[in-house]
């Protein structure tokens, strides 16, 4: 096991030391940072130590900067806050440790860089961790359709690959696994193509959620290789859609429509981690 160079304490140290953070501020950073050292082991404090130096928080009315509540911008290390959507039901708590996730993975190490066309796996892969770690109270969440896809997805390339891409920014292993699967190189380019505007259009409000034809894509990967009914129920409670999604195939019509639910009551990708409530 490789000891990291950067511990818990050097980063509470930084937190302390930031004159951009005011004082409350810098305790709920601490508070977040140690329940996520404790839950995550692969966290990388190196380059969270790095960029919480001088990390700034600040608020905007710019809606062409965003339509989230929140965003990172990496060129001036700071996280914005949407004056547009603060009066609307979101969790800061649980946005505030999205961003401290999605933090980690623009990384100072150039042999690590950051693979922007998975910019929608990274964004929900943090969305989920956020909400197994502490929780979202919120009655909004941004980034839904990312999180029922990266659920699915890590159903099919296994969770380890998505923990590899996003910790160290190791894309191989999910390459890999989607080519064991028998996944060609442009069906997963489409499926990118397609989360990546999904992502942005919500964004800039050029067009409703395209999760339907997300979901269709990643079943069509599988579809093929002649799956049972026992099989594609797998599937199921992480749809968030109904049998259509399989297409129009006999085989499939046994499969029970799938009713919405929140991400609180469902178990995501095996994640060893429990929802603790929020202070």
């Amino acid at each position: 096991m490789v000891i990291p160079m950067v511990k818990v304490d050097d980063v509470l140290k930084t937190i302390d030391s930031n004159e951009n953070f005011s004082s409350e501020f810098k305790e709920d950073m601490k508070y977040l940072l140690v329940l996520l050292t404790q839950k995550i082991p692969r966290l990388d404090l190196e380059t969270l130590n790095s960029k919480l130096v001088d990390l700034k928080i600040k608020a905007t009315d710019n809606q062409y900067m965003t339509k989230m509540p929140t965003k990172y911008v990496e060129s001036e290390n700071t996280i914005y806050i949407n004056l547009s959507e603060s009066s609307k039901d979101y969790d800061y708590r649980y946005l505030l440790t999205r961003e401290l996730l999605l933090l980690q993975t623009y990384k100072d190490d150039v042999t690590k860089p950051r693979y922007d066309n998975f910019t929608p796996i990274y964004e929900g892969y943090a969305s989920i961790c956020a909400n197994n770690l502490i929780g979202n109270e919120g009655s909004l969440n941004s980034y839904e359709d990312e999180e029922i896809t990266v659920n699915l997805l890590g159903r099919i390339v296994g969770l380890e690959s998505l923990e590899e891409l996003f910790y160290n920014n190791n894309q191989n292993l999910l390459l890999d696994n989607l080519n064991k699967a028998g996944v060609k190189k442009d069906q997963f380019r489409k499926l990118l193509d397609l989360m990546n505007y999904n992502l942005s259009a919500r964004n800039n409000e050029r067009g409703k959620s395209m999760l339907s034809s997300i979901q269709r894509e990643l079943i069509n990967m599988f579809v093929n290789k002649n799956l049972t009914k026992e099989e594609i129920e797998n599937f199921r409670e992480n749809l968030y859609g109904n049998n259509t999604v399989f297409g129009n195939k006999n085989k499939y019509e046994g499969v029970t429509p799938v009713i919405y639910a929140t991400f609180d009551n469902a178990t995501i990708n095996n994640l060893d981690t429990k929802k603790t409530k929020t202070m």
